[in-house]
């Protein structure tokens, strides 16, 4: 579950709690007023008609009984003195039904069934009634009064309450909704673009901040957080790269010297056909071949992580691989490999020459060392709109698929043994991707075990600036 879902569940469910408990605060006063108004109408009434049926003269037949029993037309009455339990007055509808006693004081709601007189059927009609009982003394007398109402239309008028509550909580549930999510994103607003700009942010442009305001949030303090540990990133990374290249310049000329000195020693007089250490003296030398190479490789690779411009200029590129081509000729022929190029005439770009005879070199010596004898090499180039396509395919054993995706890590090599065999020091594709991306274009390689690997650098024609 997100965390834009969750302050959105948190926020309803927050404001339907609200809501609910206001409601239900809301909904008995509403129903609990009117019949407050209905009882205080129920004892005003019970007391006018006591007073009229305890005064002198009030007869049973007399006009002002009428006049009586048509006031309380809706009313259901019952009148008993308490001293001798007489009944002495009793409503149209009390006489057409009945209700259950109530103690003086108490109030209830009842349900009874009145019979349709209008018609001969059996037709009954049930009626819900607010009864309240009273003990009133008057004149020296205590009369025991109940009286009722029907409140069929308070009853329905409540049930349209309830079902007009229920569908604004609806409502309002669905509106919170809308409106919690949308806060919710402009809350997490800020997250997301830190989120964005961290996922930009790589080795290659370590020196990319994210932005922050002036307001005292927590967001303010994220943001600063993230900054302070790509200070350290980056200054973890300079010392590094320092220290790299620091290192491989100490390096060498003490190698220098160890070379010299291993190469008098072979060539002098000291060493001859019965010595037993010239085995162990051409083995040194390989081995201080191999760091030197090493050191000089490690040179480069920190130049080229340290730099920001290039020399740019037109370079012709079916020129600049035949020239190529040419010096790794003689290489290839010791071991019975054939070299094809196929360039359509003057390509043109914006490069710089010694940095893209790099690595069109370091591609080609790898096509050479790890191709099979007999085997072939096809350099080919194709033009589209807006770039240009070099290939570089061999022969030879090929590189796993998943192998593929790490060829131009530092360092990787594909196999101890062939690369301990041919000398690789494990930076040359990684110098390769550098190089090309420096130029804006892209390498990628495609490949089949035993059968061929297939190297293709694609290339603008105008001048790119790369990754930082």
């Amino acid at each position: 579950m997100t965390v834009k879902t969750r302050i959105t569940l948190l926020i309803v469910g927050a404001g339907v709690i609200g809501s609910l408990l206001f409601s239900i605060a809301l909904f008995y006063e509403l129903v609990e007023q009117p019949f407050e108004l209905l009882d205080n109408i129920l004892q005003e009434e019970a007391y006018r008609t006591v007073s009229l049926v305890a005064s002198d003269g009030f007869e049973a037949d007399s006009p002002e009984a009428l006049l009586l029993h048509r006031a309380l037309d809706r009313y259901w009455v019952q009148i008993r003195n308490e001293e001798n339990h007489r009944l002495i007055f009793k409503s149209k509808l009390a006489e057409q039904m009945a209700l259950p006693a109530l103690s003086p004081g108490k109030r209830a709601i009842e349900k009874a069934v009145l019979p349709n007189l209008n018609t001969k059927t059996d037709d009954k009609q049930e009626m819900t009634l607010r009864v309240r009982s009273f003990r009133i003394s008057l004149n020296g007398q205590t009369f025991a009064v109940q009286i009722a109402r029907p409140i069929e239309k308070l009853e329905q008028e409540i049930v349209e309450m309830i079902l007009g509550f229920f569908a604004g909580l609806i409502f309002s549930v669905l509106g919170l909704t809308a409106v919690s999510r949308l806060l919710a994103g402009k809350i997490l607003k800020p997250i997301a673009r830190m989120k964005d700009m961290t996922q930009m942010i790589c080795e290659k442009n370590l020196d990319q901040r994210i932005p922050t305001g002036n307001a005292p949030d927590e967001f303010n303090d994220l943001a600063g957080t993230i900054n302070g540990m790509l200070d350290r990133l980056q200054y973890s990374f300079a010392r590094q790269r320092e220290f790299l290249f620091n290192t491989s310049h100490e390096l060498k000329t003490p190698l220098a010297t160890m070379r010299l000195v291993v190469d008098d020693l072979i060539v002098s007089d000291l060493v001859g056909e019965n010595f037993a250490g010239e085995e162990n003296l051409h083995r040194l030398r390989i081995q201080v071949l191999r760091m030197d190479r090493l050191v000089k490789d490690l040179l480069n690779l920190s130049r080229l992580e340290t730099l920001s411009t290039l020399d740019w200029g037109p370079v012709y590129v079916r020129r600049l691989v035949s020239s190529l081509a040419e010096e790794y000729r003689f290489l290839a022929e010791t071991r019975g490999i054939t070299m094809t190029l196929c360039f359509p005439e003057a390509v043109e770009i914006q490069a710089d020459s010694a940095m893209l005879g790099r690595a069109f070199s370091n591609i080609l010596d790898n096509a050479v060392k790890y191709n099979k004898d007999g085997g072939h090499i096809e350099l080919t180039g194709e033009k589209s709109a807006s770039e240009v396509v070099i290939t570089f395919a061999n022969t030879g054993p090929g590189i796993a698929p998943e192998q593929i995706p790490r060829v131009f890590e530092q360092f990787y090599r594909i196999e101890q043994s062939r690369s301990t065999q041919h000398g690789g020091s494990g930076l040359g594709l990684a110098m390769v991707k550098k190089i090309i991306e420096l130029h804006g274009g892209k390498v990628t390689i495609e490949s089949r075990i035993d059968e061929w690997t297939r190297v293709m650098v694609q290339l603008p024609y105008s001048r790119q600036k790369g990754p930082a």
